[in-house]
Formats: C-alpha cells, sequence, structure tokens
C-alpha cells in the first residue's frame, strides 16, 4: 500500500529524534558539537568525507545526517517538516523562503567532496531570514516543529557576516596552512598554538605591524585557527557584534571572538591573543593563554 504524505511526514517525525542521537557516535572525539551551527554542518560534512572515502556511507546516516541538516536549516530559517509526495522524502520547507530537500544535499557533498555544500547552504538561509526581518521588522522566523535536539534560541542566530566569515576561513584552510609552512603541524591541537606561534611572531615583528597588516589572509587565518582550537577543545562558540560605525571602543565589538555558553564561562579575542603574541617573549605564549581559558 502507498505511504500517504501525511503518513510520511508522522513516520519521519516519529523516528527523527533516535536518528540524530544515533550520530553522537559518529562525532563522538571530534570536537563536535551538535547545535545547528555553520560550524556544526561543516564539522558533519568532513566526517562523512572521511568515512565514504573508500565506501558507500553506512545504512541510516545519510537519513540521519539530512535530518540534522534539516534541522540546522529549520533553525536558522524558521518553518517546519513537509512530505514531498513524489521523492517520497522529508523537504525542510522554510519560513524565510523555500524548501530544502536535505537527502540529496547529503548526497551532493559526497559527490562534489568540497567540505562546504551544508555550510555554504546555511549561509544561504541565514542571509535571507536576515534580509527578510530587514524588510519587514515584524517578521520573525517561527519555530513550528521542535527541534529533535537542543538548539539555540532565536535571538541567538549568528550573524550573517560571521556565517560568511566562517566559511570563507573554513574553505581557505589548506591554502593558508600550506602558506605558514607548517601544514602538518596545524592539525587543530591545543600543541598546535605553538607552530601557530612561531609563524606570527617571525613574519609579524610588533603589535604595529600586526595592526598594519590585520586583514592580510595570514592573520585572518590566525584569528580563525585560534578561535577553531577554543572552540574544538574548550566548547566555545563564536561570535559576533557589528560595529556600523566604526566607532566602539569595545574591543569585542567589530571583530570575530569566542566565548563559553556556561555563566562564568571563558571567553577570548582572538585578533588580540595575537597581539599578545607579538609582544611576548616565548612561542609558549598562546598555548600558555589557552590552558588558561577555562
Amino acid at each position: 500500500m502507498q505511504t500517504t504524505p501525511d503518513e510520511g511526514l508522522a513516520h519521519w517525525l516519529d523516528h527523527i529524534g533516535p536518528m540524530l542521537e544515533g550520530l553522537q557516535d559518529l562525532v563522538a572525539g571530534s570536537g563536535t558539537t551538535l547545535d545547528h551551527s555553520a560550524a556544526s554542518l561543516h564539522d558533519l560534512e568532513h566526517l562523512l568525507l572521511a568515512e565514504t572515502r573508500d565506501a558507500a556511507p553506512r545504512e541510516g546516516l545519510v537519513e540521519a545526517l539530512g535530518g540534522y541538516l534539516g534541522e540546522a536549516l529549520l533553525t536558522a530559517g524558521g518553518g517546519a517538516w513537509s512530505w514531498d509526495e513524489r521523492s517520497g522524502l522529508p523537504v525542510a520547507v522554510l519560513d524565510a523562503g523555500g524548501t530544502v530537500e536535505p537527502m540529496p544535499l547529503v548526497l551532493d557533498a559526497v559527490t562534489r567532496r568540497t567540505g562546504a555544500v551544508w555550510a555554504t547552504e546555511h549561509e544561504r538561509v541565514v542571509a535571507e531570514a536576515a534580509r527578510r526581518q530587514a524588510e519587514d521588522d515584524g517578521w520573525e522566523p517561527r519555530g513550528a516543529d521542535l527541534p529533535a535536539l537542543p538548539t539555540r534560541g532565536a535571538d541567538d542566530l549568528p550573524d550573517p557576516w560571521l556565517t560568511r566569515w566562517l566559511t570563507t576561513r573554513r574553505e581557505g584552510f589548506d591554502a593558508w596552512s600550506a602558506d605558514t609552512g607548517r601544514a602538518e603541524e596545524l592539525d587543530f591541537s591545543p600543541a598546535s598554538l605553538v607552530p601557530l606561534a612561531q609563524v606570527i611572531r617571525l613574519r609579524i615583528p610588533s603589535a604595529e605591524a600586526l595592526d598594519a597588516r590585520i586583514e592580510d589572509d595570514l592573520v585572518q587565518g590566525a584569528i580563525w585557527y585560534l578561535g577553531e582550537v577554543a572552540r574544538i577543545h574548550r566548547d566555545a562558540r563564536w561570535r559576533y557584534t557589528p560595529d556600523p560605525d566604526g566607532t566602539s571602543e569595545n574591543p569585542s565589538v567589530g571583530r570575530p571572538w569566542v566565548a563559553q555558553d556556561d555563566d562564568g564561562g571563558g571567553s577570548a579575542i582572538p585578533a588580540l591573543e595575537l597581539w599578545v603574541a607579538v609582544e611576548a617573549g616565548t612561542d609558549d605564549v598562546l598555548l600558555d593563554r589557552f590552558a588558561e581559558f577555562d
């Protein structure tokens, strides 16, 4: 007997929670937090690419990843799950506009192997939601369904600039690390902060030089790398507060920074950490300061 759209959707909503709980095994030990963020999509896509380098995805993985991807996009753009009668697959109908089919996007990631398919789609949805909010002050993305995994509140969505910056830095990491000449050591471990400091201290001799080169690819890549180490190993999250007039004296405004969500948790502004590094007399300075990030 053919499954009706209502039956297909009901079955999907009944099973998505257990499927997503199974993703915890995939991310165990990777430092990935399943928080519906663009960073988590980037991490999951790379884990999928590693698993499918020489084999097809394990049974049920495409569905679980599609469920997570759909929920991440619904978190960013509002909306609800629906069912496509033609394909017989669940779809995310976005309040920000449009419909996304997560399962084909999962397979697209395996085919294209760029490592940026899902984060790019997330960026598109975030930008569309921001555009809608700018055009209609009364519009807010609606959350018709409770997500199967915990998520952030609607007032804590990532800034579109931050989303674009993080995507650019992730996609450019291989080229950036190769340019440092220390690519094999830059493995996102805390110990890798020593070669990072050595590269920065060798190429940028002073805080003044750092200020002058703050937009250089070398510096922007180092800012991202330092923050990613904190994200992975200290459960931190990227944050960004725009400074439209460029007049704020708050050092965390107009710069990407990282912070832990817990009350009293640590925070750091990677650009200022690099400033400390070039002024310090030791290559261990970033590692020492990272050890205090708690």
